[in-house]
């Protein structure tokens, strides 16, 4: 059966993130006051965090995976902009070991508010790693930041034919601009190693104020036309992440896909955990 290829320093999993800086990403998620940007950011940066963790063994960090993201955006005259994020990396080849990924987090200190012993909180000032800013400008070239994605994925399957397929999460508010991205996303879908396809998910964002969903297996019922389409460029979620998904508490249909949309926090970190431990053990 596919998905059951082990993770290992010989053959690494592969995550390559998508994140939408748009202009409609400056809005709130429907129902809140947190902004869409923030979110994105915020939910990366922790999953990122988590991996890393994930990874390390004492002082060493195990080379179980390879990291990518890239950010999609436009300027102000409608000139297509992506951006490889991490350093030293580019739009033909995005990806970072694992500790590389490490050693180029920014460390910012936040103001959080903890218990205080007594029955209160009080405010302290903790650190946390930063490899994604919150940012949003002008329009949404999803299917050309796929195009790019499928580029640099076809380049890392060449070199890796006997792992875990690449998994691919993009996080978007769904409201595309330039070319469709539908066709872009089934012929990623179509990609493979020798252990499966590639697996396509969507964290989706939206303004609209309707109530969050989890990974639905029908089309119907979907809050709009930007959610059925994210919902139709999602893949089908292999076994293990269903029963990961369950293990969460989080009932998961059969043929339910790889998305969720205007989930909170703690749901999309839900859905990044879910997405990123999904592969095998580690070994």
């Amino acid at each position: 059966m596919a998905y059951e290829a082990d993770i290992s320093r010989a053959n690494p999993a592969c995550f390559l993130f998508l994140v939408d800086q748009s202009g409609s990403m400056e809005a709130p998620i429907g129902g809140s006051e947190e902004l869409k940007m923030d979110v994105a950011a915020n939910v990366l940066n922790r999953t990122l965090s988590a991996v890393v963790e994930r990874c390390s063994q004492g002082v060493e960090i195990r080379e179980y995976f390879d990291i990518g993201i890239l950010a999609y955006t436009t300027d102000s005259q409608g000139f297509i902009q992506i951006a490889s994020v991490l350093p030293g990396t580019s739009l033909e080849n995005p990806f970072l070991i694992i500790s590389a990924v490490a050693e180029v987090a920014e460390v910012i200190e936040k103001p959080i508010r903890v218990s205080d012993g007594a029955g209160g909180l009080t405010e302290i000032i903790d650190s946390f790693p930063q490899w994604l800013k919150p940012t949003a400008e002008f329009g949404t070239p999803i299917a050309e930041a796929l195009l790019t994605a499928k580029s640099a994925l076809e380049s890392w399957i060449a070199q890796h034919q006997d792992s875990y397929p690449p998994i691919l999460i993009n996080i978007t508010d769904g409201i595309y601009t330039h070319k469709h991205p539908e066709p872009v996303s089934s012929e990623i879908m179509d990609l493979s190693t020798n252990d499966g396809n590639v697996l396509l998910f969507n964290a989706h964002l939206s303004a609209v104020p309707a109530n969050s969903v989890q990974y639905p297996s029908l089309e119907e019922g979907l809050p709009g036309e930007d959610a059925g389409l994210l919902f139709r460029m999602s893949s089908p979620l292999p076994r293990s992440f269903c029963d990961l998904a369950g293990s969460l508490g989080i009932s998961v249909a059969e043929n339910a896909r790889g998305y969720v949309y205007n989930a909170g926090i703690e749901e999309l970190v839900h859905f990044l955990d879910i997405g990123t431990r999904g592969p095998a053990e580690l070994h």
